[in-house]
C-alpha cells in the first residue's frame, strides 16, 4: 500500500509502498481509511517536540485523525462488517486493565495512538481495534468527519464533563437539554448523549 512516512526529524514525510496491515489479533479491525486530518500535533512530531514521548522507530506512518470503511476484521469483533463507513477514536485501548474497566480509558495501561507511537491513517489503510472503530451515519462521508476524531471527541468531551458537573449542582433541565445539543454526534445523529433528553 501506498503510505506517508517520516523518515527523520526536520525532514519532509515521504510517499512509501509498504506492507498492508494484516489482522493479528481477535479484536483488530483493518480500515481502508477515507479520511486523515492533519492537525498541530502532526507539525510538531516532524519538527521533533514529540520525539523522546513518541519512542517510535523512524520511518513511521503518522495520522491520528482516521476515518473510512472497515476492510477485514478479525474473528471476535462482531457488530462491524466489511463495507461499513467509521470513524477512529485515537486513543486505542485494551478494556481489560482496571483503568478501562473503570471507564478510565484516557489512562489504558496498554494505550496506543495510532499516528503519535505506532503506525497511524496516513496510508491506504490502517489496524486498530475494536474499541476504536465508531460506525458513521451511512450519510456521512469519511473524509468530511476525520478531523472530528481528535477535534470533535475533545470537544464532545468538554460538553459531556460539563453537563455531567451541571446535573450534579441541580439547575434547569431546559438549559441542561441546551447544553447537551451543543454536543457533537458524530457516529449517530440520532443518538442521544446519556442524560440528555430526545
Amino acid at each position: 500500500m501506498k503510505a506517508v512516512r517520516l523518515h527523520g526529524y526536520e525532514r519532509t514525510p515521504v510517499l512509501d509502498d509498504v506492507p498492508d496491515p494484516v489482522v493479528a489479533g481477535p479484536l483488530d479491525v483493518i480500515v481502508r481509511i477515507g479520511g486523515a486530518g492533519v492537525c498541530r500535533t502532526d507539525l510538531h512530531i516532524i519538527e521533533g517536540q514529540w520525539a523522546a514521548k513518541s519512542g517510535v522507530a523512524l520511518p513511521y506512518i503518522q495520522g491520528h485523525e482516521n476515518a473510512g470503511w472497515v476492510a477485514e476484521v478479525g474473528a471476535a469483533v462482531t457488530g462491524l462488517a466489511p463495507g461499513d463507513p467509521v470513524i477512529l477514536h485515537p486513543l486505542v485501548t485494551c478494556g481489560l486493565c482496571a483503568a478501562c474497566r473503570r471507564g478510565d480509558d484516557v489512562h489504558c495501561a496498554a494505550s496506543i495512538v495510532p499516528g503519535i507511537d505506532a503506525d497511524g491513517g496516513f496510508a491506504e489503510y490502517l489496524r486498530t481495534n475494536a474499541r476504536a472503530v465508531v460506525r458513521l451515519d451511512p450519510g456521512l462521508a469519511p473524509a468530511d468527519v476525520a478531523a472530528l476524531a481528535d477535534a470533535g471527541l475533545t470537544a464532545y468531551h468538554a460538553a459531556k464533563k460539563a453537563a455531567r458537573r451541571r446535573r450534579r449542582g441541580g439547575g434547569d433541565d431546559r438549559d441542561h437539554d441546551r447544553e447537551c445539543d451543543q454536543i457533537p454526534r458524530i457516529a449517530d445523529r440520532s443518538r442521544h448523549p446519556q442524560g440528555c433528553h430526545a
